[in-house]
């Protein structure tokens, strides 16, 4: 046996061995697809003693639950993981969960597990290297010219969100783009027949694509020649690897062994099927020293890209400082010049501080799904992004609302830009998932969802978020912020461009006035906006355009000599970052009486107020009419403020 069949075998076997120790994993995958993984590996650009070189090729399995033959890969390539991390496999605390997590695994470069996530942050990735290198690559320094690989199977190609992504790919001509399909016919449960029967190859041509069938997908030699293939094409390319799942074992080509584990006994007859030791986690010294020397064969490659990066330094130091500086103080001192002064939605003001940003910094990239001149979420003379364009700093995502939030992820991800996405709020749930990899991930993608209430009026209850704004702050570590005028929509950008983890702006599309003492205080999450005149009697609570309405509400109840405090809570999660002491500066325990008003369900608010308290909020669908009138309708008004906070105080 020659020794990089070898070398598949042992992958295979680890791979086994890891499911096997755990008692859970996914061994039918692990079988089939060891060939590609090697041959993309074995010819990739990447340097395992340097995990994140920034010019690596991208190696992305968006197929995750195949996650025991990559952690093999990674181990014999030599990235930073021992024996005892495959041994660990799927335990708690290791370095080897159960689906791959990039901030836990050297050489792990998404997070995947819910099919077709993957392929939308590859096909990101693939987006933010070629929007980099027509941008910041010189004549004398290409400093981002790399590929993209992506791993798939039949699941993940049904999952609406890779359609989205790939149209796109094939759209932008994204040509370092490279897919490669693990095609065992097999499903969870079934035949693929059962639930598929559309021709792949048909599909991805008509969304521009090349498409390479590789018959034997067994033979890595032939994946390897597809590969180098695709390397020479216009455009981005699926490989068809037809697979066996369960290779080499008695449930070979059955859906009985895509999550059921063999046992220990039946993974020694394997492993001897395949000539390779039976002994548990063992490696041959042959197969060790092989894999070290591909471990260093791109050696010189990163050399001679560290030193093209430090004459870039030299020579284009805004540059360089633009894709590998953090940039925030700067970013901070261009929103220290902005004021609002004047009415205005804050969806305006967003779009506004926007394109300062992005005219401070060149790196902003991002755009909405076919509404960002509506969500004010566009950068004026920056371009649209296009294949004969990639310059172009706004993405024209088109109606792709989860592909967006899955492409956004992979241009952070990537490294080296800002990006935000954009839609209207109620559009949230088409990319949820998304924005929950976002916050899993620690990327600080930008989320700017404007008509963010009832307030949209005419266009009814479908487009009327509700419950949208409550179900975003359930998500750990998504900051949502929803201002309250123009300057703490200034603040809201304060918070989200020093925030490691994504943001959430929640914008309005009415013209709201600028409050009196607004603006810096809500980098606090909460603050009193308004304070009582003397002895307070009550607060009124809210967030967004609901906060003016208390405002006004408390002018009219002070005629009646009633004394309230007015406090704005744009970020709740903020909030209760803070110290014990500041919350009891703006929310006073002593205080019981607190009147909470949202256009919306309110949820996020009852955490906040006691039994004597109140929340006036909407919990049904609203209406079709004129926005005030369904505010009427639903008793979100100054007059029933005042009603309810005189009802309270009695």
């Amino acid at each position: 046996m020659e020794i990089e069949q070898k070398i598949i075998n042992t992958m295979r076997k680890l791979a086994l061995d890891e499911i096997a120790e755990a008692n859970s994993g996914h061994p039918g995958v692990a079988l089939g697809l060891a060939p590609a993984l090697f041959a993309v590996y074995k010819n990739a650009n990447i340097y395992p003693k340097d995990a994140n070189w920034f010019n690596r090729d991208r190696i992305v399995l968006s197929g995750g639950h195949a996650s025991s033959v990559l952690y093999a890969t990674l181990f014999l390539f030599g990235y930073d993981l021992s024996l005892e991390d495959l041994k660990e496999f799927r335990t708690l605390g290791s370095l080897t969960p159960g689906h791959p997590e990039v901030n836990v695994t050297s050489g792990v470069d998404a997070s995947t597990g819910a099919l077709g996530q993957g392929i939308a942050q590859g096909v990101g990735m693939c987006l933010a290297e070629k929007h980099i290198a027509s941008l910041y690559n010189k004549k004398d320094a290409k400093i981002c010219d790399h590929y993209t690989f992506v791993f798939c199977g039949d699941g993940d190609l049904m999952e609406g969100i890779s359609y989205e992504a790939l149209s796109l790919a094939g759209t932008f001509n994204l040509n370092k783009l490279i897919v490669l399909y693990d095609s065992n016919d097999i499903t969870m449960t079934d035949s693929l027949s059962v639930t598929s029967a559309e021709n792949t190859k048909q599909r991805f041509e008509a969304m521009g694509f090349d498409v390479i069938t590789v018959l034997k997908g067994n033979d890595y030699k032939e994946i390897e020649k597809a590969i180098k293939k695709a390397k020479t094409k216009s455009k981005p390319t699926l490989i068809i690897c037809k697979t066996t799942i369960g290779f080499g074992s008695k449930l070979a080509n059955s859906a009985k062994c895509h999550g059921k584990p063999f046992t220990k006994e039946e993974v020694a007859e394997i492993c001897q099927n395949f000539g390779v030791s039976s002994v548990p986690f063992e490696v041959s010294q042959d197969v060790k020293e092989y894999c070290a020397q591909l471990s260093n064969k791109n050696a010189q490659n990163y050399e001679n890209w560290q030193k093209i990066k430090e004459e870039y330094k030299q020579k284009y130091p805004n540059e360089f400082e633009e894709l590998f500086g953090d940039n925030v103080k700067r970013l901070e001192k261009a929103l220290n010049k902005i004021s609002f002064k004047k009415p205005i939605s804050t969806r305006e003001a967003s779009g506004e501080i926007l394109n300062t940003l992005a005219n401070t910094l060149n790196n902003f990239f991002g755009g909405g799904a076919d509404v960002a001149k509506s969500t004010m979420a566009y950068l004026n003379d920056k371009g649209d992004f296009s294949k004969h364009n990639p310059c172009g700093q706004n993405i024209p995502f088109g109606v792709r609302e989860h592909a967006m939030g899955g492409i956004c992820n992979g241009i952070c991800l990537h490294g080296g830009l800002r990006t935000f996405a954009s839609t209207f709020l109620i559009f949230c749930d088409y990319m949820r998932y998304a924005i929950r990899q976002s916050a899993l991930m620690d990327l600080p993608v930008l989320y700017l969802f404007s008509h963010d209430s009832i307030m949209i009026g005419q266009d009814g209850p479908s487009h009327q978020p509700i419950e949208q704004v409550a179900s975003l702050r359930l998500i750990p570590n998504l900051a949502v912020i929803r201002p309250a005028d123009a300057n703490e929509t200034v603040s809201a950008y304060k918070i989200a461009i020093d925030n490691p983890a994504p943001t959430a702006l929640i914008l309005s599309r009415q013209t709201l006035p600028i409050l009196k003492g607004s603006g810096d205080d809500a980098l606090f999450g909460a603050y009193v906006i308004s304070k009582e005149k003397k002895k307070m009697q009550a607060i009124l609570l809210a967030s967004g355009s609901e906060v003016s309405l208390c405002v006004q509400a408390q002018e009219e109840l002070l005629k009646e000599n009633i004394d309230v405090r007015v406090v704005s809570m744009p970020c709740a999660e903020l909030f209760l970052k803070q110290t014990a002491k500041y919350q009891n500066s703006v929310l006073p325990k002593r205080c019981e009486k607190i009147l909470a008003v949202d256009y919306g369900c309110g949820e996020t608010f009852f955490k906040f107020i006691s039994k004597t308290g109140k929340v006036m909020r909407i919990n049904s669908f609203g209406e079709s009419g004129k926005g005030q009138e369904i505010a009427d309708l639903f008793g979100i008004n100054v007059e029933n403020i005042v009603k309810n906070v005189k009802k309270m105080i009695k």
